[in-house]
């Protein structure tokens, strides 16, 4: 795995990221002052729209001091490696006559989920004291924070400080506590939130080590108090077997790596860092799934979980890491109850899962954006739905599937009947807003209209496995679900859809990654890619993915420059960071002239989809409810031009192993188990 290493930063230079989905944090190139802390479950309300948002957490502010006197670090460089998740900074202090040289590294553990561990080394070249305070500090400039904090007094020495936040409306807590250990001369606690220790630096060095915990109040009552108790945790393991339990985690990770034979050099750095932080910003043990933005940006999207979840990020856990894709449906499980709310005030049956999501469930999306306030883009429930069937599919876990699947696909069937209208064509779903937001309130949108067919007639087969026969009602309206098409066979956005040279490509979701075919595919296709998708490569969410059309079309040329546009353009300088939209001028991805707000996690989930189930055309939605993975396998792999193979390491299918080997030219992908 490549190491990225930074020694010049520019204005605009984006923040690093370092994540284990439960606790986020950007560290900046002075990480020992500039960094922005985030904790899944801990929001406030927004100023100004009035919503839920992520609500800013401390983070250890570090002062240097020589002979009494402050010492600003000089930053030097900072590597960041994908393979263990861990940020190094190195520096030099200028004491007197004296240099100091400081290598600072940290990471978020993914064994400890509610850990920030760090490791601080002095080195001198003549021996030296020198003093390190830690003061736990709230970055400015960010709308929703924390509004209280209070510390709870310093009682014994299994702890350095603890203290109490409480965001900005006070609906929701956190506690935090901390540690020093290492080989420090002296240690003093000067608050709950404020610490400091002596060190002596030789030619030897010294090393201390700083571990916090963020324990969010919804997960626990006392959250400060369970801070405190994780800390005594911590130091019964102590930081090298933390540290090792990271290594570990992070390795089990890449068993699933995807390769390119035949690619450019670069994708392999572009895939590695979109699988390095999809997987850094989700935890099976977060209270609250995943955002567009991860746990990176505050002000991104305030946190909540869109459909983006299910339909882009969902995909790479549910095959390389399902204990985090059953944490991620989890998540809905938990708040069906909202979601039935949220259907009966629209005056619909069953549940309706909310545009956007936050900590309780209900819907929390700003009420001026379109799509009437987000309640009339009502795709999500359906792509909410599809991804426990997948889950069930995929894990073959019976007990998921009868206690947890079938409740959600139950649910979201009973909507579709009570949302659909009959009209004298059959069914038809009017006065709703598709993928595409730039045409809102539509009638029978093409997606959400197959979609329902498809997780109505889902539905039938669950209840038949379970022994509850089919439901008439449901039959019916999947039977005669209205879906508009075109003379020319091309599949419309929605009915009434104009023709144009711009035309949004979302209805091609249909076909990848839901398995949605009308017998006669490449008109449609051919359509899209000739009217408006060369303007969607650039944009968010399904770019990611586009090129695998045109390789479905017979045209790896065209698939290839679609592939290129769609990815390379959304990278940039240092560490691979992630955009949400993509940066044509390859000198400003190098060089960012603007500032870049990262880490849009979006379109990374959606590359990677498109790589481990789009080209290699295995579909998990092909399959019936008791079928294998052998009905999943589409035929004919047909490559980008110049790839030769896409290997997958490992996925997991049903409680086994595989290696998925997807050649161009062959007929289909092959599954190589491997051993347990």
């Amino acid at each position: 795995m490549t190491k990225h290493v930074v020694t010049n930063w520019n204005e605009f230079s984006p923040p690093a990221y370092v994540s284990n989905g439960f606790i986020g944090f950007r560290f900046a190139k002075n990480p020992f002052k500039e960094t922005v802390g985030l904790l899944s479950g801990f929001y406030g309300v927004k100023k100004g729209p009035d919503v839920e948002a992520f609500s800013v957490i401390p983070t250890p502010n570090i002062t240097f001091y020589y002979m009494n006197q402050p010492v600003e670090p000089q930053i030097k460089s900072q590597s960041y490696d994908f393979s263990t998740g861990e940020l190094e900074t190195s520096a030099i202090l200028n004491c007197g006559d004296k240099v100091t040289y400081i290598t600072y590294t940290v990471f978020c553990s993914r064994t400890s989920p509610t850990l920030l561990v760090s490791s601080l080394k002095v080195k001198s070249d003549k021996r030296c004291q020198v003093r390190i305070n830690i003061a736990y500090q709230i970055q400015d400039g960010y709308m929703s924070t924390v509004s209280e904090i209070e510390g709870c007094p310093y009682c014994n020495e299994d702890h350095d400080g603890k203290f109490k936040l409480y965001s900005s409306d006070k609906t929701t807590t956190a506690g935090v506590s901390y540690r020093l250990f290492g080989n420090y001369c002296s240690k003093e606690h000067i608050s709950p939130l404020n610490a400091s220790a002596e060190v002596e630096s030789t030619d030897n060095g010294s090393e201390i080590q700083l571990i916090t915990s963020y324990v969010p109040g919804i997960m626990h009552s006392e959250p400060h108090n369970q801070a405190h108790r994780l800390i005594k945790l911590a130091a019964w393991n102590g930081f090298e077997r933390i540290r090792n339990g990271n290594h570990a985690a992070w390795a089990k990770l890449w068993e699933s790596r995807i390769v390119i034979d035949g690619a450019q050099e670069e994708w392999q750095n572009v895939i590695d860092a979109s699988y390095f932080y999809l997987m850094s910003s989700m935890s099976a043990f977060a209270p609250v799934s995943v955002a567009p933005y991860g746990l990176s940006q505050p002000d991104g999207y305030e946190g909540h979980c869109f459909w983006d979840t299910e339909s882009f990020m969902f995909m790479t856990p549910l095959f390389c890491a399902p204990d985090i894709a059953c944490s991620m449906l989890e998540y809905r499980f938990r708040r069906l109850e909202a979601a039935k709310n949220n259907a009966r005030l629209n005056g619909y049956s069953g549940i309706q899962f909310p545009w956007q999501s936050g900590t309780v469930g209900c819907e929390v999306t700003v009420p001026f954006a379109g799509q009437a306030g987000g309640a009339g883009e009502q795709h999500v429930n359906l792509d909410v739905a599809l991804a426990f069937d997948a889950y069930a599919k995929v894990s073959g876990d019976e007990c998921f599937l009868k206690e947890k699947a079938w409740p959600v696909l139950k649910g979201v069937a009973d909507w579709i009947v009570s949302r659909a209208e009959k009209t004298p064509r059959g069914y038809e779903i009017l006065h709703v807003t598709g993928i595409d937001e730039e045409s809102d309130d539509v009638p029978n949108d093409s997606y959400t209209n197959i979609m329902s067919k498809k997780l109505l007639y889902t539905a039938n087969e669950y209840s038949e496995k379970l022994g509850f026969g089919k439901n008439a009602r449901w039959s019916e309206v999947s039977e005669t679900l209205w879906i508009p098409s075109r003379e020319d066979g091309v599949l419309p956005q929605y009915e009434g859809m104009p023709d144009k040279d711009n035309q949004a490509s979302t209805t091609l979701m249909a076909y990848f990654p839901y398995g949605y075919t009308s017998g006669n595919d490449i008109p449609t296709f051919e359509y899209y890619i000739n009217h408006g998708m060369e303007r969607y490569l650039n944009y968010p969410m399904l770019s990611g993915f586009l090129g695998v059309f045109p390789a479905w079309a017979g045209d790896r040329e065209k698939s290839l420059a679609f592939y290129e546009k769609a990815n390379l353009t959304f990278f940039c300088d240092p560490f691979y960071a992630c955009t949400e939209w993509g940066i044509s001028n390859p000198k400003e991805r190098k060089n960012p002239q603007t500032p870049v707000i990262t880490h849009f996690i979006t379109a990374r989930g959606s590359l990677l989809s498109g790589l481990i189930m789009g080209l290699t055309k295995i579909c998990p939605w092909k399959g019936s409810i008791d079928g294998g993975p052998e009905e999943w396998l589409g035929e004919n792999i047909i490559l980008p031009e110049g790839w030769k193979r896409i290997t997958i390491g490992k996925v997991y299918i049903r409680g086994k192993a595989y290696k998925i080997i997807a050649e161009n030219g062959a007929k289909h992908a092959v599954l190589q188990e491997l051993p347990q």
